[in-house]
């Protein structure tokens, strides 16, 4: 019995609708395939890029165990292999203010140079100052013990040397972006002094300082490239143009060594995926030198000029 040609044509349009299913079906898995190929692909990139920075890493601690600091802090430290590289780079802290010896005016005009509102900043001064000092009496806007255990998680101040710069976390006020992008970058617990050598400062601390303008800092800066490097009578005369403050030139004109240093290398691997450690070192020694690792950082966020 010969069908008709309703019965031929709605044939075949259930093979035209499963044609188009299997194609669609097809072309999804395809797509699925090709998604996790590439997220297989950018782990695989993430990974190669964590060990370019963790190689680094180990490249500028053979340095500082070997050479003379202010040798590793000229130089460049970079490395490739293929389509991977790591690029590190190395700051001393000395060129960092020590937040257990920074005085009050001087901390309160830096953060508010860190953007801070001047009630804010008066507020975040008295808290770092209540929770490094040894008492229980809060300043008039600070905090202490009593303000600290209403919270969530119950913090203790320290009232006492801040030992590391992760610490002001925790300090009331303190937000993680403030954090990451000003406190961390401009402060240290290891700097040994209240002054910052000019020779070591990064140019976002040297611009935090009060009596420093932005010029005088740009300047320093670039001057530390230049032969001869920018010396002290350079600094004088930034004072006679009135691109430094006398109290300027004092915050900036040296202070004891430290023998402490942060490493950030960054690592790159398959063209756009990029992998940061930071890391903070402490060298001992003369010769074949020691290196104490005193805090790790895996996954550090990019810091501006990165």
């Amino acid at each position: 019995m010969k069908g008709t040609g309703d019965d031929r044509g709605i044939a075949l349009l259930l093979v035209l609708w499963a044609l188009v299913l299997l194609g669609t079906l097809a072309l999804g898995f395809s797509w699925s395939m090709r998604t996790e190929a590439m997220a297989a692909r950018n782990g695989i990139d993430e990974a190669r890029a964590y060990f370019q920075a963790r190689t680094g890493v180990s490249r500028a601690v053979a340095m500082l165990a070997s050479l003379p600091a202010d040798n590793v802090l000229a130089g460049s430290i970079s490395g490739a292999d293929g389509d991977a590289s790591y690029e590190v780079r190395v700051e001393s802290e000395s060129g960092k203010v020590d937040v257990n010896l920074v005085g009050e005016e001087v901390l309160l005009e830096m953060l508010k140079k860190g953007g801070l509102p001047e009630e804010a900043a008066e507020g975040l001064r008295d808290a770092i100052l209540d929770w490094r000092d040894e008492d229980d009496v809060p300043r008039p806007r600070g905090a202490e013990r009593a303000e600290y255990e209403g919270r969530i998680e119950p913090i203790v101040p320290r009232n006492g040397k801040i030992r590391g710069i992760g610490e002001l976390i925790y300090v009331k006020g303190v937000t993680k972006e403030f954090h990451e992008a000003f406190l961390s970058r401009v402060f240290t617990a290891h700097g040994n002094s209240a002054q910052v050598n000019f020779l070591r400062a990064p140019g976002i601390v040297l611009r935090s300082l009060p009596g420093v303008s932005a010029e005088a800092a740009d300047r320093i800066v670039a001057g530390r490239t230049e032969e001869p490097p920018i010396s002290a009578a350079d600094l004088a005369e930034m004072v006679g143009e009135g691109l430094l403050t006398a109290q300027g030139l004092a915050l900036i004109s040296g202070g004891a060594s430290s023998s402490v240093y942060t490493i950030t290398a960054t690592g790159r691997a398959g063209g756009d995926v990029t992998r940061i450690v930071r890391c903070l070192v402490e060298v001992s020694g003369s010769g074949e030198k020691g290196v104490k690792m005193l805090g790790w950082l895996d996954k550090a966020s990019r810091e501006e000029g990165e």
